[in-house]
């Protein structure tokens, strides 16, 4: 019986050094501090992309014997404003020179680039680096009735993955006869334009290639004859005053604004006859030096470049006028608005590198004869006003 009493007493022992571990043990794991917890980078949203193209289609209005018209344009830029609600003038880097005549009724690809889905491109602006054109198989440096042109985007929302704007350029080529000190006819030209752009979605992946040449499709077609109507409709022309006094021109065009948006004035082109009176210095022998005049009726169209409110005549490719110095010209008429648009001077045609050499031809409106307005700019409004004398 003893001898149970060590191995009762040790097995005891045994139990409460077990028990007093096992409390140690589960003490120690309630007072180990949590594992450090990783903080997770939130993700990040993807922002889905779209190929935009760039496109242009022209359908000039030429005189007979055109066979080629030729610009060289650079600078493109889209007016983007971001899902973010940022906006920026965003280059696409597209230059180059296309035979506009390859354009009519077809679209060619100037540039493609990727802008975020959601955005909206509301304005296009590009330059005009040269003009020329191929007429009766002569080739003629053309003036621009202004170097750089900002033209509005008609519902520029970009919804499609492959979408783009369409630059309807639509120039008038403006062609004035002269004759030089030797009697010689001499044609000077003046690109006159309307530009729209528009939206476009049906795209294929052909349009995608810079310089491709794809003919326009229908829909496009009805949107860009829709989108001229409806300026002709929200752009009036109120009033116009055309007089002659003399070698004096007087045109006073009142213009409202009676849509919903902002319309953009490049200028306006005056057709109809006019007399135009050619004044040269003659040396006669034993007379000395005398006036001599000569008159013709021509040209067709005077083309006016706005400066502010002002018109300034355009013709030529010598001397140009100081007011021709800028190379962006147009005026905004906002909605509800009205601006009139003047010119009060003489309308003359300067063959000579400066402005006080001869040969110099006087040109005048014909008193009770009636001319066509014709406003140039996003798209173009038309007006017949008559001639008066004061």
């Amino acid at each position: 019986m003893y001898r149970r009493w060590p191995f009762k007493y040790g097995l005891a022992a045994v139990i409460a050094a077990i028990v007093i571990i096992g409390m140690s043990l589960f003490a120690n794991l309630t007072n180990t501090p949590a594992a450090p917890t990783v903080p997770t980078t939130p993700a990040v949203p993807t922002v889905e992309e779209a190929t935009f193209a760039v496109l242009l289609t022209d359908p000039p209005t030429v005189p007979a014997g055109t066979t080629q018209l030729n610009l060289t344009y650079t600078d493109v830029l889209l007016h983007v404003i971001y899902p973010n609600g940022t906006a920026e003038w965003l280059p696409v880097g597209a230059e180059g020179t296309v035979n506009l005549f390859s354009l009519i009724n077809m679209t060619q690809t100037l540039a493609t680039i990727t802008i975020p889905l959601n955005s909206t491109v509301d304005k296009v602006q590009f330059s005009i680096a040269n003009v020329t054109a191929v007429v009766n198989e002569q080739t003629y440096n053309v003036t621009s009735l202004s170097d750089t042109f900002v033209v509005k985007v008609v519902n520029g929302a970009v919804n499609k993955t492959l979408s783009g704007v369409l630059i309807d350029f639509n120039p008038t080529l403006v062609q004035i006869q002269a004759s030089d000190e030797n009697d010689t006819t001499v044609y000077y030209y003046v690109l006159v334009p309307s530009a729209n752009a528009i939206i476009v979605e049906n795209l294929t992946s052909a349009h995608v290639k810079v310089g491709t040449i794809i003919a326009i499709g229908e829909n496009n077609r009805v949107q860009l004859i829709r989108v001229k109507e409806d300026f002709s409709k929200n752009l009036t022309i109120v009033s116009a005053t055309l007089t002659v006094n003399g070698n004096t021109t007087g045109l006073s065009v009142e213009i409202k604004n009676e849509g919903e948006v902002a319309f953009r004035i490049f200028g306006l082109t005056l057709r109809g006859e006019f007399n135009t009176t050619q004044t040269w210095d003659v040396k006669t022998f034993g007379h000395g030096w005398h006036k001599e005049h000569r008159v013709r009726i021509h040209p067709e169209t005077i083309p006016f470049k706005v400066n502010g409110t002002s018109l300034v005549p355009l013709y030529g490719t010598f001397w140009k006028p100081p007011e021709f110095g800028k190379p962006f010209s147009s005026v905004i008429i906002n909605p509800g608005e009205s601006v009139t648009l003047n010119f009060n001077g003489v309308i003359a045609l300067y063959t000579g590198w400066r402005q006080d050499q001869n040969p110099l031809f006087t040109i005048t409106p014909i008193v009770d004869n009636d001319y066509t307005i014709r406003l140039m700019g996003e798209g173009f409004q038309t007006y017949t006003v008559t001639a008066t004398a004061p």
